[in-house]
C-alpha cells in the first residue's frame, strides 16, 4: 500500500472514530452532560493524540478542525464562534504531541494537555464569552460555558493521554509500520 493511501486510510479511520465518539451524546441521550463531557471529551482527545502520533500534524489537523464543526452540527456547541477556539485548542494538542512525542511521550502528553487547556481557557473564557456571547444571555449559560472550557479540558486531555499511553504500544505491535 502506498504511503499516501495508508495516511488517508488511517486519518479516515481516526476521523470516523472521533465522529462515533462525539455521537455518543446523541446515541445515549440519557447520559448526563457532566458525564458526557468527560467520557466523550476524553475519547475525542484520545483520537486527536493517536492522530498526532500515527498520521502526523496534517492528519491530526483534519480531525482537530472537523471535530468541533461536527459538535456544532450536533447541537453540542451552542454558538458558532466557539468552533474556532475549540479547533485551535485541538490543533495545539495535536501539534505539541506530534512535535514532542518521539523525544519523550509522557512530557509530550503533559505539555499537550496543559497547552490545550490554556488555549481553550483563553480562547473561550477570556475572548469569546466576553466579546461574542449575547449581552442578554443568562448568567447561568455564561457560568456553565466558563466552567466547561476551563479545568475539565485539562482533565479530559489528561485522560485521553493516559489511554493513548496504553493504546499506542499495542498499536505499534499490531501495525509494524508506524
Amino acid at each position: 500500500m502506498s504511503p499516501t493511501i495508508r495516511w488517508i486510510t488511517r486519518t479516515a479511520i481516526l476521523l470516523a472514530l472521533t465522529v462515533l465518539f462525539q455521537s455518543l451524546r446523541v446515541l445515549i441521550p440519557v447520559m448526563p452532560a457532566d458525564v458526557s463531557q468527560y467520557v466523550v471529551g476524553s475519547l475525542v482527545n484520545l483520537c486527536l493524540i493517536l492522530a498526532a502520533v500515527t498520521v502526523g500534524i496534517k492528519g491530526g489537523m483534519v480531525i482537530a478542525v472537523v471535530a468541533p464543526v461536527i459538535a456544532f452540527i450536533q447541537g453540542v456547541t451552542p454558538i458558532p464562534v466557539l468552533v474556532v477556539p475549540i479547533a485551535l485548542g485541538n490543533l495545539v494538542l495535536v501539534v505539541t504531541i506530534a512535535l514532542l512525542y518521539k523525544r519523550n511521550a509522557l512530557p509530550a502528553f503533559a505539555a499537550g494537555a496543559v497547552l490545550k487547556f490554556l488555549a481553550l481557557y483563553l480562547g473561550v473564557v477570556k475572548i469569546v464569552l466576553p466579546f461574542f456571547l449575547p449581552a442578554d444571555a443568562p448568567e447561568q449559560v455564561r457560568a456553565a460555558l466558563s466552567v466547561q472550557f476551563s479545568w475539565p479540558q485539562l482533565v479530559t486531555a489528561s485522560i485521553g493521554s493516559i489511554i493513548a499511553a496504553v493504546v499506542l504500544p499495542v498499536l505499534k505491535k499490531a501495525v509494524k509500520e508506524f
